[in-house]
C-alpha cells in the first residue's frame, strides 16, 4: 500500500517508544532553556540573551514571547550594534522561515526588523523580501 507515492511501513511499537522518548527529551530541554531566559531575562545582558533566544528559536520559531524579548533586547542596543543585531534578525528569520514558512510570528518579527532597517538606516529591503516571499509561499 502506498500513500503520496511512498511506501507505508509500519511501525514497530520498540520504535515507536524510541521516538516518544527523543520527542520527550527535546521538550524537556525546551522548556528548561524558555523557563530559564523566561526567569533571568532581565539578568542577562542583551547579547547574551540574544543568543539564548536565537539557539531556542531556530527550532521552536513559532514562540512569539522569545521574539518579544528579542525586540525588547534589541532595541536597547545602540546604532551600531542596532544595525548588526538587525540584519543578523534577518538571517535568523530566514533560517525559522525555511523550516516553518508559516510561522505569523517570525514573519511579524522579520517585518519589525526591516521597517527599523528602513526607518532608523535608510535600508530599504523589500525587492529581496518580495523574492523571498514568492520562494517561501509558493508565490
Amino acid at each position: 500500500m502506498s500513500v503520496h507515492g511512498q511506501v507505508k511501513v509500519r511501525t514497530s511499537a520498540e520504535q515507536k517508544a524510541a521516538r516518544e522518548r527523543e520527542r520527550s527529551e527535546k521538550l524537556r530541554l525546551y522548556l528548561i532553556q524558555y523557563e530559564s531566559i523566561l526567569n533571568n531575562r532581565y539578568l542577562i545582558d542583551n547579547i547574551n540573551l540574544l543568543k539564548q533566544t536565537e539557539n531556542i528559536l531556530i527550532d521552536h520559531p513559532d514562540c512569539f514571547t522569545l521574539w518579544n524579548i528579542r525586540r525588547e533586547s534589541i532595541i536597547k542596543l545602540n546604532d551600531d550594534k542596532l544595525k548588526e543585531y538587525l540584519e543578523k534578525e534577518l538571517q535568523i528569520t530566514q533560517i525559522c522561515l525555511k523550516s516553518n514558512p508559516k510561522s505569523y510570528s517570525c514573519w511579524y518579527q522579520r517585518q519589525w526588523s526591516l521597517k527599523l532597517l528602513k526607518d532608523k538606516f535608510n535600508l530599504n529591503l523589500y525587492e529581496n523580501e518580495l523574492q523571498l516571499c514568492k520562494k517561501y509561499l509558493g508565490g
